[in-house]
């Protein structure tokens, strides 16, 4: 067996490393991010037309995370005017590319290892806008933005250290994460907010971004807890865990007007529904969509362009081929697989919201467990001293001296001691 001799500084280094890695937070990590902060802010700084696409590459670089080191950054910047949007230029989306392949040897999604991260910044904008304004919004938070940098580097950390994964976990979070789930019912938008936050693509990033906005900030054990109950993901995460079924359904209620909307919207007729009709009826209309958008971005994933264009032909390629009808059983089991796990609510979609509601309560509470142990990354900033005291009696008068006499108690401070 060999014995390895470790220095105070690498005990110390390699230390901080582990507790780096158990809260989720890799090593090495923030310094990245402020490094494509500051090369994405030098890229926007040169904008002087106006276009609705920009793109960039940054080569020979070196943005190292644990033992990933990413040398080339491809920036797509997208800009978009609204109508009812007036304001200054921002960014209403961020995101880093994921490819991959499916590997139908082990029937799994591969990602794509490489030394490139492509990151895409979405802007909305007004009529009015000029090219120096997206810089000035880049860098009007340069705290928040350098967590949200640190948020999609996790993404990519994480897709390049598990590289399988399920094509139901992606069809999943990408059918939250699409934008296209939006019912204009405020409580029926924010259900689905929620139920993207918590997916678990973005829980595995929270810890690493809200550490980001602690380090950036100089928080320090005594500040702590003021800084973590007053954070953004702290505070939404809050209320995921107390967003209840029967807060749910009490706000449906209350927005009859917003349901009668999408119910014309839909081709019915709202003045012959009663209310727990009306209520019904659009829960119903809401996982009909989801459980469709669902498979549909399954099946997207999961079959090459020319099964595709078979399933659409009803498999006259596979006969013109001379390929057999068992050539994709194995895939077909584990679509319906995913068809019957996505179908388990047909008839009692309201089921589906109440496990839901539940379902945020557990895993916010799992998650603000998780992102409180990033107080473990803040650095003691009070020195023990190791004092030998030689005259006992001078060194307690020098002592009451300094603090005043010591008050005595009589009861203990933890009143359920036993």
């Amino acid at each position: 067996m060999k014995t390895f001799i470790l220095t105070e500084k690498q005990f110390d280094k390699l230390s901080k490393k582990l507790i780096s890695e158990a809260v989720g937070v890799p090593q090495g990590i923030l310094e990245a991010s402020e490094k494509l902060y500051k090369l994405i802010s030098e890229e926007l700084k040169k904008i002087n037309t106006k276009e609705t696409e920009y793109t960039f590459y940054i080569r020979n670089q070196k943005l190292k995370i644990s033992d990933i080191v990413i040398k080339t950054i491809h920036v797509t910047i997208n800009v978009e005017e609204l109508e009812s949007y007036d304001g200054k230029p921002v960014i209403a989306s961020m995101g880093v590319a994921n490819e991959f392949n499916f590997d139908e040897g082990i029937m799994m999604q591969v990602n794509k290892v490489s030394k490139e991260v492509q990151l895409t910044l979405n802007y909305i904008v007004s009529e009015n806008w000029e090219p120096n304004e997206l810089y000035d919004n880049f860098v009007s938070d340069e705290i928040q933005t350098i967590s949200v940098m640190s948020h999609e580097l996790k993404h990519k950390y994480d897709r390049t250290k598990k590289t399988k994964g399920f094509v139901g976990d992606i069809s999943d979070y990408q059918a939250y994460s699409s934008g296209r789930l939006r019912f204009g019912i405020p409580i029926i938008d924010q259900f689905m907010r929620y139920s993207y936050y918590i997916q678990n693509v973005e829980n595995l990033v929270r810890p690493t971004e809200v550490s980001t906005r602690m380090i950036k900030k100089g928080i320090n054990k005594e500040t702590f807890y003021d800084f973590i109950t007053n954070d953004e993901t702290f505070l939404e995460l809050k209320e995921i865990q107390n967003f209840s079924y029967d807060y749910f359904i009490k706000s449906l209620y209350e927005q009859m007007e917003d349901i009668d909307s999408l119910i014309e919207h839909a081709g019915g007729d709202p003045s012959t529904m009663s209310e727990e009709e009306k209520v019904e009826g659009v829960l119903q209309l809401v996982y009909v969509n989801l459980a469709n958008l669902k498979t549909d971005l399954f099946d997207h994933y999961f079959y090459t362009s020319k099964e595709k264009i078979d399933k659409m032909f009803g498999g006259m390629l596979r006969s013109l081929f001379g390929q057999s009808d068992n050539s994709n059983e194995g895939k077909e089991k584990i679509r319906n697989k995913y068809w019957n796990y996505v179908m388990k609510y047909k008839n009692n979609e309201i089921k589906f919201f109440e496990d839901e509601c539940e379902r945020f309560n557990y895993v916010s509470t799992k998650l603000l467990k998780k992102i409180s142990k990033i107080y473990s990354l803040i650095p003691d900033d009070k020195e023990v001293t190791n004092e030998s005291i030689i005259n006992w009696e001078l060194h307690h008068k020098l002592m009451e001296k300094k603090y005043g006499k010591r008050k005595i108690q009589t009861t203990y401070n933890y009143k359920n001691f036993k």
